[in-house]
């Protein structure tokens, strides 16, 4: 089983949803417990950054994305970027994020999912 945890960014993006999204993306969050590397689909490069590192996950009515990573070991799931589907939205966070954080911090901007339920 895996821990999920959500850099700062991601955080607050789940606090800026309404109830229903937010219902929605925390039934994606919690199936990312399990067998992550299956969850989702894996990210390519684009023209603008390379995010093959990344998958993402589909929640709702296909309205958002979940934008996250697996570290090496798949024990820990990161999520960068809770994000609307519209306009590309979510990968263009992941990659400003990216090159904003870079991986030296990830841990550091990390928190556990127990720690955002227990906030909300």
């Amino acid at each position: 089983m895996a821990r999920v945890q959500l850099t700062e960014d991601a955080r607050e993006d789940f606090r800026d949803l309404d109830g229903s999204a937010r219902r929605d993306v925390a039934k994606g969050l919690k199936k990312l417990e399990t067998d992550p590397h299956l969850r989702g689909q894996p990210l390519g490069s684009r023209a603008r950054g390379n995010l093959t590192a990344f998958r993402k996950l589909v929640v709702g009515n296909r309205d958002h994305r979940i934008v996250y990573r697996i570290d090496d070991d798949g024990t820990v799931v990161i999520v960068w970027v809770i994000g609307h589907r519209a306009d590309d939205e979510a990968y263009e966070l992941a990659m400003s994020r990216l090159r904003l954080h870079g991986d030296a911090t990830v841990r550091e901007l990390a928190t556990s999912l127990e720690q955002i339920w227990d906030r909300d």
